[in-house]
C-alpha cells in the first residue's frame, strides 16, 4: 500500500483521535463539562456549553482533546470564552497517563517565559465528568498539521518566514530548558521510571510501555539498542526540564512567535540535547525534500547554542536516543490501526527503524 506523507499524517491523526475519543457524543461531553463548571465555587448559572468538537492539526492526537465554547457567570460578570478539554483517552498510547502531572507542569510554567495555555478547572479524578480531565483556555495561534512540511502554515510560508518560525521554535526550547524546575515544583518528574541515571529512567519509561503493549518481538529486536543507551549514557552537568515531544506540531504560532507550547505528557528532567535531537529528527527525515529557508541541522544546533547560552554535547548519542523513542512510540501506536492501514504504517516504522540502526552504527560499529 503506497500513501503520500500528507495522507499518512492525516490518517494517523484521524485514527488516533477516533480511538482516544471513544463513542461519547458531543452533547454528552457538553453535559459532562457543564457538571465540572457547576462544581467551581466562582461560577454560577446560567451555564451554556456549546460547539464541542475535536481539534484540528497535529497536536493532541495521543490524548483525549476537545475544543468547546462556554458562557457562564463568574464573580457577577458574564464570561463567554473558548476552551480546550483534555482528558484521559479511551485507549491510551502509553502505559501511564499522568493527567495530574500535566496540570502541575502547566501551572508551574505560568508566569515563566514559556508560553502555555492558562489553566481553568480540573477534575483529575473524574469525580465530575466521569473521566479524569482538565480545562484550559484556548490559546491564540495556529498549529501546524501532521504533514507540516507539505501543507499548512509552514509549507505556505516564504523561505524567510520559515526561518523565523524555526528560530522562534528554537528560542522556545531554550526557554523551556532555562526553567528552574526545582523551584517550580517539578522534581516529581525525576520519578517517571526506575534507573540510576536520568536517561536510563527515560529509556526504561518507554521500555515499560513496550512491555505493557506486549510487544515481545519488538523488545527482542530493539533490546541491544536499549542496553547500549543505558550503558553509555553521558553525564548531564546541568539537567533541565525537557518537553519530551518537541515536534513542530506541538507549538502554536502567532505571527513569527510561539504563542503556546502544548502536550506535556512526555516531559522529563534530563539533557536539553534530548529535546533538540528529537526536534531535529523530523527535519532530518525530510532528506532531500527540505524546504527553502529551513536551516540545516548544524545551523539549528548553532542557533540553539546562541539562544540558550549552552554548549551542546553528545549529539550523536542523543540522536540515537531520539530515534529509539520514536521507534518505540510508533510500535506502541500501531495496535490502534485497522488492518487496511497496517502495511502503510508498518513501512513507516521500518523506515524509522532503519534510520535508528544507521545512527546506532555511527556511534558503535558493532551494531
Amino acid at each position: 500500500m503506497t500513501i503520500s506523507p500528507q495522507d499518512l499524517g492525516r490518517r494517523i491523526i484521524e485514527i488516533n483521535r477516533a480511538v482516544r475519543l471513544g463513542s461519547t457524543t458531543p452533547d454528552e461531553w457538553a453535559e459532562r463539562i457543564a457538571r465540572l463548571m457547576r462544581a467551581q465555587p466562582e461560577i454560577s448559572e446560567p451555564i451554556a456549553v456549546r460547539n464541542v468538537r475535536p481539534l484540528q492539526g497535529g497536536a493532541g492526537s495521543s490524548s483525549g482533546t476537545l475544543f468547546f465554547e462556554a458562557r457562564h457567570r463568574c464573580a457577577g460578570e458574564d464570561v463567554d470564552g473558548q476552551y480546550v478539554l483534555r482528558f484521559t483517552p479511551v485507549e491510551q498510547l502509553f502505559h501511564v497517563y499522568d493527567l495530574d502531572g500535566q496540570v502541575r507542569i502547566q501551572r508551574a510554567l505560568a508566569g515563566t517565559d514559556v508560553p502555555v495555555p492558562a489553566q481553568c478547572w480540573e477534575d483529575t479524578r473524574g469525580c465530575r465528568m466521569g473521566v479524569p480531565g482538565y480545562v484550559m483556555e484556548r490559546a491564540r495561534g495556529e498549529a501546524a498539521p501532521a504533514a507540516w512540511f507539505a501543507e499548512g502554515l509552514f509549507s505556505d510560508a516564504s523561505p524567510a518566514k520559515r526561518r523565523r518560525l524555526i528560530t522562534a521554535y528554537l528560542s522556545t526550547l531554550a526557554k523551556i530548558h532555562a526553567v528552574d524546575w526545582r523551584r517550580r515544583g517539578l522534581s516529581f518528574l525525576l520519578d517517571r521510571a526506575d534507573g540510576d541515571g536520568l536517561i536510563e529512567r527515560e529509556v526504561n519509561w518507554y521500555w515499560d510501555g513496550l512491555r505493557y503493549a506486549e510487544e515481545t518481538a519488538a523488545m527482542n529486536r530493539f533490546g541491544a539498542v536499549r542496553r547500549w543507551l543505558v550503558a553509555n549514557q553521558p553525564v548531564i552537568p546541568n539537567p533541565a526540564l525537557c518537553h519530551g515531544d518537541t515536534n513542530f506540531t506541538n507549538n502554536l504560532f502567532d505571527g513569527d512567535s510561539v504563542s503556546a507550547v502544548l502536550d506535556w505528557e512526555m516531559a522529563f528532567i534530563g539533557a536539553p540535547e534530548a529535546d533538540l535531537a528529537y526536534g531535529l529528527h523530523a527535519m532530518e527525515a525530510l532528506g532531500d525534500h527540505r524546504l527553502d529557508g529551513v536551516p540545516t541541522s548544524e545551523e539549528m544546533v548553532d542557533e540553539y547554542q546562541r539562544l540558550s547560552g549552552r554548549t551542546v554535547r553528545h549529539m550523536d548519542y542523543y540522536r540515537l536516543f531520539a530515534l529509539f523513542r520514536v521507534v518505540l512510540i510508533l510500535t506502541m501506536g500501531k495496535r490502534a490501526f485497522p488492518p487496511d492501514f497496517q502495511s502503510a504504517f508498518s513501512g513507516y516504522i521500518e523506515q524509522t527503524a532503519a534510520r535508528m540502526y544507521e545512527q546506532a552504527k555511527a556511534v558503535n560499529a558493532d551494531f
